[in-house]
C-alpha cells in the first residue's frame, strides 16, 4: 500500500495496488487527520472511481463526516466545490492523466490545499495503516451540484468575449476526460463555437492517453487543427487541470509561453500582474515578467504556496497547470483557456505571431536519466554544484547554475538538476542562446551526471 503514496496524491493499478479496502482506509484516515466535519467527494469516470467513491464516501460517513457527493466531475470543479461549500476538505476520485487501469485519490483540506507529501500525505498514510475506531456518530450524505455556480463564476472572471474580438476557429480535444461536464454547457453559454474532438466522457480513453504532456497524445489535435486551417487548439488531461495549446501550425507550445500569453491577458485586468513560476521556465518568460515574477519549487503544491505568500495573480507549472488568485490559488483550465482565447482575439494577428518574442531561446525541455539509487542522484547533483560554482548557483529545487554571462562570445547558458518527487530519475533542464551551445552542454552536462552517479 506504501506504493500508492505519491508527492501529491494517491494513485495505483486498479485492483491490484488500489481498491476499496485501501479507499475505505484512506476515507477513514483523511476524515481524522482533517477531523472533519463536512467533506466534497467527486469522482472522475474511471472504472475504478465508482467502487473507490463508494468506499470513501462509507468511511468519512462511518468517520463522522457529513459528506457533500458532487458527481462526476472535473478536478477544478471539485476545488471550487470545496471552497463553495465551506467544506473541511475532500477527496476527489481520480487518478489524473495516468493510463486506464489506474485509480486514485486527490486530498484537499479547506480552502481546497492540497494535502502532499510535505503536507499531511505521509500522516494520512500512517493513520491509514493503524486501526481506526469509529467514534464518533455517522455522518449522512447529501447530494449537491455547483455545476451552474462554477460557469458563472468562469463566465466572469474570464471576462465573457468582449465585443470586436476576431472570431477565432477553435479546435477542443477533450481526451473522453471529464472536461465536457464543464465545457459543453459553458461554451453553448458564451456562443463560442468549437471544432470538438473525443467528447464522449469514457474512462478507458478509447481514442489516446489522457497524459497531454507526451508529443503522441496531441498527434489528433494538431491535425485537426492543420486540416481545419484552425486559429488554436486546446486539449485537457482526464480530469481537467491540465492544458495544452496548439498553434495555427499544429505546434505545441511550452507552458512557460502559455503563461507568458496569460500574463499579456491579465495586464487587462490588472495593472501589475503578479506571476509565480516553475524554476524550469524559459529565460525569456522570466524576462518578460520581470519583477512582477516570483521563481518557485517544481510541483503544483509549491505553486499555489507561493502564490499565497507573494499575493500572485497567475501561477504556472511546466507540467499544464495553471492557478488563479481567483480560484483561491486553485488551477483552472479551462478559465486559462477562455483568457487566451479573448487575448488571441482581440490581438487579431495568429498566436504564433503573439509568442514569437518569447521564442529567442533554446530549450532541451526536461531529459529524465535514470540513476536507481537516490544517494546516487544526490552525488550527482553535488557534483554538478561544485563543478559549476563560477556560475550564479540556487538550490531552490535541486540545483540551478545561471552562467548566461561567464561564456562570451560563445553565449549564455543555464540549467537546472533535480531528483524526481516519485521516480528513479534525475530530471535535467538546459537552455542556450544557440541551439548548437544547448545541445553541447546537454551532452556536458549527461556525461558529467553518468561519470559521477
Amino acid at each position: 500500500m506504501s506504493e500508492i503514496f505519491r508527492a501529491y496524491d494517491v494513485r495505483g493499478i486498479y485492483p491490484e495496488e488500489i481498491n476499496k479496502s485501501v479507499a475505505f482506509k484512506i476515507g477513514a484516515a483523511t476524515a481524522r487527520f482533517l477531523q472533519a466535519k463536512t467533506l466534497v467527494i467527486g469522482e472522475d469516470a474511471r472504472i475504478a472511481s465508482p467502487e473507490l467513491r463508494g468506499a470513501v464516501i462509507d468511511a468519512a460517513t462511518k468517520a463522522g463526516a457529513k459528506v457533500y457527493y458532487i458527481g462526476q466531475c472535473t478536478t477544478p470543479l471539485f476545488y471550487f466545490s470545496v471552497n463553495k461549500l465551506k467544506a473541511d476538505g475532500g477527496i476527489m476520485v481520480t487518478a489524473s492523466h495516468n493510463p486506464k487501469e489506474y485509480g486514485g485519490l486527490k486530498i484537499v483540506g479547506k480552502g481546497a490545499v492540497s494535502v502532499s507529501a510535505t503536507a499531511g500525505l505521509m500522516d494520512i498514510k500512517r493513520i491509514s495503516q493503524s486501526d481506526i475506531i469509529f467514534d464518533r456518530s455517522p455522518g449522512d450524505v447529501e447530494e449537491v451540484s455547483i455545476l451552474d455556480e462554477y460557469i458563472k463564476f468562469l463566465i466572469k472572471e474570464s471576462g465573457g468575449m468582449p465585443s470586436g474580438v476576431k472570431k477565432l476557429k477553435i479546435v477542443i480535444d477533450a481526451s473522453n476526460g471529464m472536461v465536457p461536464i464543464v465545457l459543453s454547457p459553458l461554451l453553448k453559454k458564451m456562443g463560442l463555437d468549437f471544432i470538438p474532438l473525443f467528447f464522449d466522457i469514457d474512462g478507458t480513453f478509447p481514442n489516446h492517453s489522457p497524459d497531454i504532456s507526451k508529443q503522441e497524445n496531441l498527434i489528433a489535435l494538431e491535425n485537426k487543427v492543420l486540416t481545419t486551417k484552425a486559429d488554436i487548439g486546446f486539449t485537457f488531461d482526464g480530469d481537467a487541470d491540465r492544458l495544452s495549446v496548439v498553434d495555427e501550425n499544429g505546434r505545441k507550445l511550452g507552458a512557460d509561453f502559455v503563461t507568458g500569453l496569460l500574463f499579456e491577458a491579465e495586464k487587462g485586468l490588472f495593472k501589475r500582474p503578479k506571476v509565480v513560476y516553475d524554476l524550469r521556465f524559459s529565460k525569456a518568460v522570466r524576462e518578460l515578467v520581470g519583477r512582477y515574477g516570483f521563481i518557485s519549487p517544481t510541483g503544483h503544491s509549491f505553486i499555489k504556496e507561493n502564490m499565497k505568500k507573494h499575493d500572485a495573480d497567475i501561477g504556472g507549472e511546466l507540467a499544464g497547470h495553471f492557478d488563479f488568485k481567483e480560484a483561491n490559488y486553485a488551477e483552472s483550465a479551462v478559465l486559462a483557456m477562455l483568457r487566451i482565447i479573448a487575448l488571441v482575439g482581440k490581438r487579431a494577428k495568429p498566436i504564433s505571431e503573439i509568442i514569437k518574442p518569447l521564442m529567442k531561446y533554446y530549450n532541451s525541455g526536461e531529459i529524465n536519466i535514470e540513476i536507481k539509487e537516490r544517494e546516487k542522484v544526490i552525488r550527482a547533483i553535488e557534483s554538478l554544484k561544485h563543478k559549476y560554482s563560477y556560475g550564479k548557483v540556487e538550490e531552490l529545487d535541486g540545483v540551478t547554475v545561471d552562467l548566461w554571462n561567464h561564456h562570451p562570445p560563445a553565449g549564455g547558458w543555464w540549467f537546472n538538476a533535480r531528483p524526481s518527487n516519485t521516480e528513479p530519475l534525475l530530471r535535467l533542464v538546459v537552455e542556450a542562446e544557440t541551439k548548437e551551445l544547448m545541445e553541447q552542454k546537454v551532452a556536458e552536462l549527461t556525461q558529467e551526471i553518468k561519470k559521477t552517479a
